[in-house]
């Protein structure tokens, strides 16, 4: 992305359709085809490891976090990390699965976690990577065809059970996948993301909301007053209020959402993971899950900040 947006990000790190039409997310229930990987080739899947392979023309890098023993229709998890210094973490997914202790998670619930990175965006001289929020159509979301291909051909997951997950710019993104691939998922979950955010002179906004083609249940958590970013007294992006944003825009479109908040800012604690383990468990493509039959309820940590959102 050529933004000026990118360009302001820089330099403070240096210190559709509209919400209301429910006509096409209640009749629109097709799964989307798997296609062939736009460059005829794939990263390794056969075991956890980060690699690189074609997509779109340009050489893409995501890790794999795959169980010790796979078996064929488990679910895919895609991750999308949030915006980072490539020259404190040069390798943020596989950063993010340890941090995370994806592995044992996947082996413990028999499925597969697809971690892509993004691209590395340059201003004034200092580099971020950072997701391409603005182009519906871009070469990410090229990104996320070609590892679900690739999945299911490779490791025969289930292709109703492929959710999305988020997390600060990976949350914004996450939007935009929702946007674009509704028919794909089973659902998504956003760690402070959100959507609609306005930034200095743009005519439009990023992250843009439409409504998606097909109902995707919706887990929103935002971390309350103080989930902005960057901080220190400066905030470009205000991840509560984009939160919220999302979850009414969803809601409004007749998406099943579940809204939580938390109060530890801009960070992502182990209960959202734990949060994120029960929802993407209890549903799958053209299927709502309750909070209830989602699990959020039986778990003391999340029944007292998680509640259904309308």
């Amino acid at each position: 992305m050529t933004s000026l947006f990118f360009f302001v990000l820089a330099f403070a790190c240096s210190t559709s359709k509209p919400g209301g039409d429910t006509s096409s997310a209640e009749t629109e229930t097709t799964l989307r085809p798997v296609g062939t990987p736009s460059d005829h080739a794939c990263p390794a899947m056969e075991s956890t490891n980060t690699g690189s392979f074609s997509s779109g023309g340009e050489e893409r890098t995501v890790t794999m976090v795959v169980p010790d023993s796979p078996t064929e229709g488990m679910p895919l998890i895609f991750f999308f990390h949030g915006l980072l210094d490539p020259g404190s973490t040069p390798r943020p997914t596989a950063y993010l699965a340890s941090a995370l202790g994806l592995q044992q998670r996947a082996n413990d619930l028999g499925v597969v976690f697809a971690l892509p990175q993004s691209g590395v965006l340059s201003r004034l001289g200092i580099q971020f990577f950072m997701w391409d929020v603005e182009d519906g159509e871009s070469a990410d979301v090229q990104l996320f065809d070609d590892i679900r291909s690739c999945a299911s051909t490779n490791l025969g997951v289930d292709m109703a059970r492929v959710h999305a997950v988020g997390n600060s710019g990976g949350g914004l993104f996450t939007t935009m996948v929702v946007r674009e691939r509704s028919d794909a998922l089973a659902s998504m979950v956003e760690i402070s993301g959100g959507s609609d955010i306005d930034m200095l002179t743009f005519e439009s906004p990023l992250s843009a909301y439409e409504t998606p083609e097909v109902a995707v249940p919706s887990l929103v958590i935002s971390g309350g007053e103080n989930d902005e970013w960057p901080g220190g007294g400066l905030t470009l992006v205000d991840f509560e209020a984009a939160s919220d944003a999302l979850a009414d825009q969803l809601a409004a479109d007749g998406n099943y959402v579940v809204r939580c908040h938390h109060s530890l800012g801009h960070s992502i604690p182990m209960a959202a993971i734990t949060a994120v383990e029960l929802w993407t468990q209890s549903h799958v493509f053209n299927h709502t899950s309750t909070v209830q039959e989602a699990g959020v309820e039986s778990f003391e940590e999340l029944s007292d900040w998680c509640a259904e959102h309308s």
